[in-house]
């Protein structure tokens, strides 16, 4: 990690630390600090981690911004920052202006009916979409004239309505019938928004997983059973080494798909690291999330215990942009239509 990601990546930590305290988020999860956050977090320009500095962007590679990511995880940060984020860098790659003063919701394409006409018109509906009630633009894929275009969308030509994720966090759905885009542009050098989204998600999912395994030490260390703490009770050893080992193998995979990204690997190569992160940081999640609930007890379930903001987040993120059968299906088309004789060398290069 360079000084510049130290830099951003400790000011993120400031900001989550003060303002998005794990407590106060689960005493009030629709408090006003999510709009003081927010404002801070454009204040910083975070949003524009990964545009380019010559358009007013901040200039991360991929890998330095999605540390961010890894770091709001483990505040539970609502995913607009991320979806925010990954859409100003497909905004700049695409010629469009990026949008430094909003927040700009992304229609996950495996949950959209999105289309354009041959007129240029968008019709369709889209599930799932964080935020898109609260968004001053949405953006969309669709494949027109044989090739995936992006299409930036204005809110106030949509029906929208309101809906909740698995984590309480908004999760619309937008109806859009027959209206004009604001743009409409080829995918070109963000032909992988998809991908990293997905990625950006594993890593929210990572984060997620350090901040439970704080806590469950912490906690296991405070909590008295029998006349000592239940840290040293062999069982509960037992699953804070199990969630040590799903966190850690969720770091790693999340990691190495931001680094294959940020140095542009691309066909099986990108798909593997993807495919794996999305998946291991999914699993890893199922089963750290349960391990997490098993050493806090009842009290880990309860409305106003913070643990509930992490365990939902990375269940909730799981599913965004392609859960773990959707990367596994897809991984295993691209392996099956190589040569037999292409797997190893595949997986010993990464």
């Amino acid at each position: 990690m360079d000084d510049t990601e130290n830099m951003f990546a400790a000011a993120a930590e400031r900001i989550f630390t003060d303002m998005a305290d794990l407590q106060t988020a689960a005493d009030a999860p629709y408090g006003a600090w999510r709009a003081a956050l927010w404002q801070t977090l454009l204040e910083n320009g975070l949003t524009l981690a990964m545009v380019p500095e010559e358009l007013g962007g901040v200039g991360m590679a991929a890998d330095q911004a999605f540390e961010l990511l890894q770091v709001a995880g483990r505040w539970a940060v609502p995913t607009t920052l991320a979806d925010t984020m990954i859409a100003n860098w497909a905004l700049a790659l695409t010629g469009c202006d990026p949008n430094g003063e909003g927040q700009i919701a992304i229609v996950d394409p495996l949950r959209s009916t999105i289309q354009i006409d041959d007129g240029g018109l968008i019709t369709g509906w889209a599930v799932g979409v964080a935020d898109a009630s609260t968004a001053t633009q949405i953006i969309a894929i669709a494949e027109h004239e044989g090739s995936p275009q992006l299409i930036l969308i204005d809110p106030e030509t949509c029906k929208i309505e309101s809906g909740k994720s698995l984590s309480f966090e908004n999760a619309d759905r937008v109806t859009v019938t027959g209206a004009a885009p604001l743009r409409v542009e080829p995918l070109g050098d963000a032909v992988n928004i998809l991908e990293m989204a997905a990625v950006g998600r594993a890593h929210q999912i990572a984060g997620a997983l350090e901040a439970m395994l704080d806590m469950s030490v912490d906690y296991a260390k405070q909590r008295v059973a029998f006349g000592r703490p239940i840290s040293k009770f062999q069982a509960i050893q037992h699953h804070l080494a199990l969630l040590g080992e799903e966190t850690a193998a969720a770091v790693s995979a999340a990691c190495s798909a931001a680094d294959a990204l940020a140095m542009e690997t691309k066909g099986p190569e990108l798909l593997l690291e993807v495919a794996s992160a999305k998946i291991r940081c999914g699993e890893a999640a199922e089963r750290g999330c349960a391990i997490a609930h098993q050493v806090f007890g009842a009290i880990g379930y309860t409305a106003e215990h913070p643990l509930h903001r992490l365990t939902l987040g990375a269940l909730a993120w799981r599913d965004d942009f392609g859960n773990e059968s959707h990367w596994a299906l897809k991984l295993g088309d691209q392996i099956m239509q190589q040569p037999a004789d292409a797997l190893w060398p595949l997986l010993s290069s990464r």
